[in-house]
């Protein structure tokens, strides 16, 4: 069966909007072809889909995000801060960097070898 592409585009990009789909996969059991002819047409690779997804998954993100700082529960809150701190911040709330100092050059110890006394 020929699928009019721009036709399983919009399709496409209103099962998006309709069902807050943030997955390709998701999309395909929207539209009225096989997971394999999706793929074949190459929708996978439509700009205007791809946006879509993209700005669902930003969307639940941000309002994800925002909830978990204004919740009053700290597992929330430090799952935020990891979210939103800069590299060396997290690695401090999560105790995953090690500081590890050390002098630079080369230190040499002579030892002087004697031999055994019969």
């Amino acid at each position: 069966m020929a699928y009019n592409i721009k036709d399983l585009e919009k399709k496409a990009l209103a099962a998006i909007n309709k069902n807050k789909l943030m997955f390709m996969e998701h999309i395909v059991a929207f539209l009225p072809c096989s997971k394999t002819t999706f793929y074949d047409l190459k929708m996978h690779e439509s700009n205007a889909i791809k946006k879509a997804v993209e700005e669902m998954r930003i969307g639940k993100k941000t309002k994800m995000l925002s909830n978990w700082i204004n919740s009053e529960t700290p597992s929330l809150q430090i799952a935020a801060m990891k979210m939103i701190s800069e590299e060396h911040e997290a690695h401090r709330l999560n105790g995953t960097r090690q500081e590890v100092k050390h002098e630079g050059g080369i230190k040499s110890t002579l030892i002087e070898w004697a031999p055994a006394k019969k």
